[in-house]
């Protein structure tokens, strides 16, 4: 929804049609290898996340056939955070209660694969809550999840905003893994205001093809800076569950490789690995 958004908006600016093409596979890998390897002309673009530019080169070290450091930084658009919960009728009311359960027993917690968002959240909260046991679970999506937690088949889930705000009746929202409060999903804390210092939002950002010429990098952060900027779109984003960008195009670069380090450091802590 996010990609569409943005590739409206641009397409009307250039006065042509920008084209959303899904090339799902191996937690978007498979898309960011073929925008790695296309003309670098500004015409090909990866709307890209941080699941598979900041976490999946850790962890898929045959699939992945780009260096994340590598492409042609755009712009950020949005971040998204993520939300400790659980099913409507848990007793489980503060990040303290989690972690009190997490050490006295192993809880279960569903995400959508290893080195998703929705897993490394989870081990980036229990990187500072020594001592807790997980048994993570795995399950084909955001939305298999959502249900799985909502049905109570796994105890815990690291829930998208968006989810957390169309679903936020039907849960138990414990703990917001973002900086700040999210109003959009109610009164609900942080756990920086719970006492762990955790940040496991995710970012969407467009990047170009390595070597992409910086005039046609300058036109395009115009056009994506534009977008982000309207209030309009802003205020569409912040409903639906995102926070909108609010750092410049030129810093955007510093801001993915500092993300890249920072999630493979969590990467490395969890020992997280994949048989490829």
């Amino acid at each position: 929804m996010l990609a569409r958004i943005v590739a409206s908006h641009i397409g009307n600016a250039l006065g042509q049609p920008l084209i959303v093409e899904n090339r799902p596979g191996v937690n978007g890998i498979l898309g960011a290898n073929h925008v790695y390897g296309a003309p670098a002309n500004g015409t090909t673009l990866l709307f890209a996340a941080a699941d598979f530019i900041s976490v999946s080169p850790h962890i898929y070290k045959k699939a992945v056939k780009y260096d994340p450091n590598g492409f042609t930084p755009v712009a950020l658009v949005a971040r998204m955070g993520f939300v400790l919960a659980s099913k409507e009728s848990s007793g489980t009311k503060s990040a303290a209660e989690f972690v009190a359960q997490a050490r006295s027993k192993e809880i279960t917690y569903g995400h959508w694969g290893p080195g998703s968002m929705s897993q490394m959240g989870m081990e980036l909260l229990r990187s500072k809550a020594e001592g807790t046991k997980a048994l993570p679970i795995p399950y084909a999506g955001a939305a298999p999840v959502l249900a799985a937690v909502m049905a109570g088949d796994v105890e815990y889930g690291f829930v998208p905003t968006p989810l957390a705000v169309a679903s936020k009746s039907k849960l138990k929202l414990i703990a917001l893994g973002s900086p700040e409060r999210f109003p959009a999903i109610g009164d609900v804390p942080t756990l920086k205001e719970q006492g762990y210092g955790v940040d496991s939002d995710t970012w969407f950002g467009v990047l170009a093809p390595p070597n992409t010429p910086q005039a046609a990098i300058e036109v395009l952060q115009a056009h994506v800076n534009k977008v982000i900027q309207d209030p309009a779109v802003r205020a569409r984003m912040a409903e639906i569950g995102y926070t909108p960008s609010n750092i410049e195009p030129r810093d955007f670069g510093t801001f993915v490789r500092a993300e890249n380090a920072r999630w493979g450091a969590v990467v490395k802590a969890a020992n997280i690995q994949v048989e490829e």
